[in-house]
């Protein structure tokens, strides 16, 4: 199947550009979302969207970029084909069920790409005004891409959405999808998506490796957001203590490559929830730090 056939693309990047000029910042937001009612569902699911006074302040000053968001949005497009089609191949996803749905909006200046519920499935979100350089796009959509692929062979958008134990495993199998697409950089360009300065970050987390280790073992069973935070949030909580945040990306990524020594990742993208469960509790007994 050809890479186009592999995915739909929705730009919301012209809309957000034909009002972006209106002198009235709210008129401009609900210009801009009218034509997307399910996208706007999807954005408001977590209330990050639902203040539209607050909306209309961050997207009424990202208008001066109008030439740099629009650029940006035609980088995306250009890279979405080809990076769908490495995560399908990498899956052995062929396309069943219809294309990957892929979002490109102006965003508010906070997460760069998600995997997110559309119209009951996965969709992949990459907000535009958020993005790092070309050369580490491709890092990005296959991460994001790998959720969407893997939500098509499990199901994943209903499983519990702060469980620890399937946060590691979602989590680990996107970012080795990413790793064995492009062999040739660290870890830690795979965990954080190609920004520079995290190798501090990555020699933290492999020197409390056992402290982190029992934490995240003691949590696995765990479904709420509170647990859930301090393994996959760059956010403050106050179980966290002084854990690097995010850790729970290494560990997720270190157990399932324990797990890719017998299974491929095919089959790990197929897994039901309570085989991903005894797995993980599996991987993770005496899980040494990564190299």
């Amino acid at each position: 199947m050809p890479p186009t056939a592999l995915l739909r693309v929705r730009d919301l990047v012209p809309d957000f550009l034909a009002f972006a000029g209106r002198t009235a910042p709210e008129l401009s937001v609900s210009r801009y979302l009218a034509g997307h009612p399910d996208v706007v569902r999807a954005l408001r699911r977590d209330g990050d969207w639902s203040d539209a006074t607050g909306v209309a302040s961050v997207l009424d000053g990202l208008r001066g970029r109008a030439a740099d968001l629009a650029a940006r949005a035609e980088t995306v497009r250009a890279a979405l084909p080809g990076g769908v089609a490495a995560v399908a191949g990498a899956l052995g996803w062929s396309g069943d069920g219809g294309p990957v749905e892929c979002v490109v909006l102006v965003g508010l200046n906070q997460a760069n790409g998600w995997a997110g519920e559309l119209n009951g499935r996965y969709a992949l979100f990459l907000a535009v005004e958020q993005l790092g350089p070309p050369e580490d796009l491709d890092l990005l959509v296959r991460h994001e891409a790998a959720h969407v692929v893997h939500d098509r062979g499990a199901a994943i958008r209903d499983w519990p959405e702060y469980g620890v134990a399937n946060a590691l495993f979602t989590e680990g199998l996107a970012t080795q999808v990413t790793a064995e697409l492009d062999t040739a950089r660290p870890d830690e360009a795979y965990l954080w998506f190609g920004r520079p300065g995290h190798r501090r970050w990555l020699d933290e987390c492999r020197r409390r490796w056992l402290e982190i280790l029992r934490r995240v073992r003691a949590d696995l069973d765990a479904t709420d957001a509170d647990h859930h935070a301090p393994y996959f949030l760059m956010r403050d909580s106050p179980l966290a203590g002084d854990l690097p945040k995010r850790c729970g990306y290494l560990v997720g990524l270190t157990a399932v490559r324990r797990l890719r020594r017998h299974h491929t990742l095919r089959t790990l993208s197929t897994w039901p929830l309570p085989r991903v469960r005894a797995e993980m509790a599996e991987a993770l007994t005496d899980l040494p730090p990564p190299p």
